[in-house]
């Protein structure tokens, strides 16, 4: 069936509503896919955000560790300097 046979049996109201429908349809499909690929590719980025703040938590840790070594050492230079 062509498109005039189609707009002369149903009408041209009833083909437009069926052809912005289907226009419709076809867009929130393809919106879905492309939500989907998006979300997959931020699932992947978060899980390497994750392991980025997971090194740096443990150098900092690291960082945490030296300075009361420092502050140690400042405290017992003041000891003996104040004697």
């Amino acid at each position: 069936m062509d498109i005039q046979n189609v707009i002369q049996t149903l009408g041209f109201p009833v083909v437009s509503v069926c052809a912005c429908g289907w226009f419709i349809y076809k867009m929130y499909t393809n919106s879905t896919k492309e939500n989907a690929k998006r979300e997959e590719k931020n699932y992947e980025m978060l899980g390497k955000f994750q392991t980025s703040l997971d090194k740096f938590a443990d150098i900092l840790a690291g960082y945490e560790q030296k300075l009361s070594i420092i502050e140690k050492d400042v405290k017992e230079i003041k000891e003996v300097v104040n004697k």
